[in-house]
């Protein structure tokens, strides 16, 4: 039996990266490997996935969950990126540097790589990834990045989009979900210009969704209070199981999200998405798949977007398909 560990940003509540590490660890029990993981919160994350857990943070346990497996697997999401900190890329580069030293395989799977900034975290980038043996990506930007830096990968799309396997879609969709995080660009007056073009555009009911618990709890709780002030009523939705939240999204008609994964749920599901890009990786994915957008460094085309968006003045949307896992399962077989 093949032992696989995961690193990723796991056991923090992010449903996006909850959601991938869900999707992946199920399709590698399917294949009979054992799974393990480096995370945050050991004794939730293996209620939750039935999967062995390491504290992520542990030098101990680290090196004694890369000497019990077989293949390293880092990712999916963003995790190399220097955006957040320069410490969060040299930690994920340094897993995967002490799992070469180890012997072990390494794949890097389906992360997006943003551009990093500074030569030398750039130069460290390349030579340990350069040692991974097997790179594959989410976007056409991450492949494109790391050829300019003359490393090899294959272009997949992101594992949350395996989701529409075997998800039944909802056929009498109803409501709007607005779902927003904190962000440095997101600002009172955008919100305002938000619930108004909702409130004279929208003729669903709204629900007010934080992905990440307390981290978006207020900026989502104080959208509900402009809500109120233009006249609509909203729900806040928050701590959701990955399955509930994929439901609640299926059933309704339209989604607003900042979160890539928000996005993606909506695309697997066929509820209408718009996004609101407060990040590289989401202006990438309204891109790639023609998603109707606005950014959050310029929005004064909101309400003209909003109006076209809820009067169905629909793009025609890019769909990726469903997640290819044959690359990923012949190198497993290896």
């Amino acid at each position: 039996m093949t032992k696989v560990l995961v690193s990723g940003y796991i056991g923090f509540n992010n449903f996006g990266d909850e959601a991938i590490f869900w999707v992946l660890s199920n399709h590698l029990k399917a294949l009979g490997a054992q799974v393990s993981v480096l995370c945050a919160n050991k004794k939730e994350t293996k209620k939750t996935y039935q999967v062995k857990t390491y504290n992520y943070k542990k030098p101990l346990q680290i090196l004694k969950a890369i000497f019990s497996c077989d293949i390293l697997i880092q990712g999916g999401g963003s995790l190399l990126q220097n955006k957040t900190s320069n410490f969060s890329l040299i930690y994920y580069l340094f897993i995967i540097l002490l799992a070469k030293l180890c012997f072990k395989r390494v794949l890097i799977f389906a992360q997006g790589i943003e551009p990093i900034k500074g030569a030398f975290f750039e130069f460290l980038v390349k030579i340990i990834l350069k040692s991974a043996d097997f790179i594959t990506l989410r976007d056409k930007k991450s492949v494109q990045y790391l050829k300019k830096l003359k490393i090899d990968s294959t272009l997949l799309s992101d594992p949350v989009f395996s989701l529409g396997e075997t998800t039944e879609i909802e056929e009498e969709k109803k409501g709007l979900i607005v779902q927003l995080r904190n962000a440095k660009n997101l600002d009172d007056n955008f919100l305002h210009q938000l619930a108004q073009s909702i409130s004279t555009y929208n003729k669903e009911e709204v629900s007010v969704f934080s992905f990440q618990g307390e981290y978006d709890r207020e900026v989502c709780l104080r959208f509900i209070e402009i809500l109120n002030k233009y006249s609509v009523k909203a729900e806040f939705l928050s701590n959701k199981s990955i399955l509930e939240t994929i439901s609640i999204i299926n059933k309704a008609k339209f989604l607003i999200g900042m979160r890539l994964h928000s996005l993606i749920c909506a695309l697997v599901v066929k509820t209408k998405p718009f996004g609101i890009i407060y990040d590289e990786k989401v202006g990438t994915l309204c891109e790639e798949t023609n998603l109707q957008s606005v950014d959050l460094v310029d929005y004064s085309n909101l309400d003209n977007k909003l109006n076209a968006f809820f009067n169905h003045c629909l793009n025609e949307v890019h769909y990726p398909g469903i997640f290819n896992w044959d690359c990923i399962d012949n190198f497993l077989r290896r």
